[in-house]
């Protein structure tokens, strides 16, 4: 079979444009509802599953505001009760994860962590696992590339991650960022990043956070998919620009549903 390759398309406000959409759509939709159609089941997630998507999506945004420095970041993340020791606990995990790398244990800051990294050629997984007082151990993995091909094998293996740690009833979320650097001013650069946000349909600002060096709205949009609850509506993309005064350069940073870390 071949590969069939998933496009995004910008709105329009030209009508014969959506119109001729409407119709390619349409052709595309009967198309895949024949059986000769259906994609054979992988033991990869496809490059159309929901995690994919909106992670093309952020990188779609950047590309059309930022200018370098591209970059991506997925965290896998959740927690599950304790019904044995901590270091049992983590064996477990790291066995029902599917992660080969073994786990150290360590203090930090008055706690004992374990901590474990795999690498690949286009990717890096940094795993962390803790304790708390409540019993529930705390997990995260963070899959980071720097390329666009980076990219897409995060997305493969966070829906790989989120498939297996649901098989095995280990409760897991997820959220994602992309980054990228323009030369512009800060308040340039965050105008350039609206306007690729209003390109593709409609964002409603949520909540907006301004100061000297940083400009900071959280969006819900017809177009990122699920979010989480926000003054009644649902968050589910959020942009931040960071004026970078000692390189001279701004951050420009794209999360769905909210940015995780730094901008």
């Amino acid at each position: 079979m071949e590969a069939v390759t998933v496009r995004l398309v910008r709105r329009t406000k030209t009508p014969v444009i959506g119109l001729l959409l409407l119709a390619l759509c349409g052709a595309v939709a009967a198309a895949w509802s024949s059986d000769a159609w259906k994609p054979a089941p992988s033991a990869i997630a496809p490059a159309s599953s929901e995690v994919a998507k909106r992670l093309q999506m952020l990188w779609v945004l950047a590309e059309l505001s930022g200018e370098r420095k591209f970059s991506s970041a997925i965290t896998v993340q959740g927690s599950f009760l304790a019904e044995e020791g901590l270091a049992a606990e983590v064996d477990r995990w790291r066995r029902e994860a599917g992660i080969m790398s073994t786990l150290d244990p360590r203090q930090e800051r008055g706690r004992k962590v374990y901590r474990g990294t795999y690498n690949t050629a286009p990717y890096q997984g940094d795993v962390l696992l803790f304790q708390e007082n409540d019993g529930r151990i705390y997990y995260t993995v963070k899959l980071s590339a720097e390329a666009k091909g980076g990219m897409a094998r995060t997305a493969e293996e966070a829906e790989r991650l989120l498939r297996q740690l649901g098989e095995a009833k280990i409760g897991a979320d997820w959220n994602a960022t992309v980054r990228a650097a323009t030369g512009a001013s800060l308040t340039d650069g965050f105008a350039a990043a609206e306007k690729a946000l209003a390109e593709w349909g409609t964002a409603v600002p949520l909540d907006r956070y301004e100061d000297d060096r940083t400009i900071s709205v959280t969006y819900e949009t017809d177009y990122m998919g699920a979010g989480v609850a926000m003054k009644g509506r649902q968050a589910n993309l959020q942009v931040a620009a960071h004026e970078d005064r000692e390189r001279g350069e701004t951050r420009l940073s794209f999360g769905t549903p909210l940015i995780a870390g730094e901008y």
